[in-house]
């Protein structure tokens, strides 16, 4: 399947903004993981379960609660005339929405780093590799954070999903189209399309010195904001440097220019910036934005 057939086939059933849709494919072939903030019922378990659709993907959702265990997203051992046979959770689905995950405790939120970053999942002290591809999708309400019903994401596992995106209520007339294409979205809780998942890699995807250090002089920009309660790990100009290199690949294209980089800043970084108290006018948004406009555009 070409990538633009792939976007193409995730629109199908998602008819929010296109951008949405570039941006979860980008995030799927960069091998990160997705955050969609967004109002209950803004379409975010179906942009999940089309993309896993479009993959031929195996999907699972976890709905987070204030008491949900690691074992209900990783798996467990069960003891039986003394071996351990492995229950393996629905982490080993291609495609895994979090649902509300700023509802879940402390410690499931920990034990979601090891799948996020090393792709491994470590059960009874076996550790196991996850599917190949594989991407989490989570969800956050952010008027619940606002309002104090539940609390913002510890740092350390927001810097480890690589894009983030806004995810709004559908405007009236694509809310139509969505309410006629409500029946044919059932279809989306069947069986993937294709026996295997596609798998796209993008390390043949050329990055010139000068593009990175594009992608680095955005990032110290940001570091160096005053505005800026928390410097940008190394993690954030990884992702943007990925995202960059797979929005190219959708592009059609196997080299990275300015432009990619652009239009992946806000999905890399926005979630990175954690802005101080006193600067509360202003979103974190507009902290990339400047950087965007501050930093000088190299020549191609």
């Amino acid at each position: 399947m070409a990538l633009r057939d792939l976007v193409a086939a995730v629109s199908k059933y998602y008819l929010g903004e296109r951008q949405a849709v570039e941006i979860a494919v980008a995030t799927l072939i960069a091998r990160g993981h997705l955050l969609l903030v967004g109002p209950v019922g803004g379409g975010k378990t179906t942009l999940a379960k089309a993309l896993a659709r479009a993959i031929g993907g195996t999907f699972a959702r976890v709905q987070m609660t204030n008491e949900t265990l690691p074992s209900d997203i990783l798996g467990y051992g069960v003891y039986h005339q003394g071996e351990v046979r492995v229950v393996k959770g629905p982490i080993f689905n291609n495609v895994v929405l979090i649902d509300e995950i700023n509802r879940a405790p402390p410690r499931t939120l920990s034990a979601l780093i090891e799948p996020m970053q090393e792709r491994t999942v470590t059960i009874e002290g076996a550790t196991y590799k996850l599917p190949d591809p594989h991407i989490i999708i989570a969800t956050m309400n952010l008027t619940e954070v606002v309002r104090g019903a539940t609390q913002p994401l510890p740092y350390a596992v927001t810097d480890r999903f690589t894009a983030s995106i806004v995810i709004n209520y559908a405007d009236v007339a694509r809310e139509r189209e969505i309410i006629k294409l409500s029946e044919e979205l059932e279809k989306l809780d069947g069986k993937p399309q294709s026996a295997a998942p596609i798998s796209i890699s993008t390390s043949h995807v050329y990055v010139s010195d000068t593009v990175v250090d594009y992608i680095i002089k955005i990032v110290e920009h940001i570091r160096r904001d005053e505005r800026a309660e928390i410097p940008l790990s190394t993690r954030a100009p990884i992702a943007l440097y990925r995202l960059s290199k797979a929005i190219a690949l959708l592009d059609g294209r196997d080299y990275v220019i300015p432009d990619d980089v652009k239009k992946a800043a806000h999905p890399a970084l926005d979630h990175r910036v954690v802005l101080k108290p006193e600067y509360g006018d202003i979103s974190p948004s507009q902290i990339v934005e400047d950087a965007l406009r501050e930093v000088e555009v190299p020549g191609m």
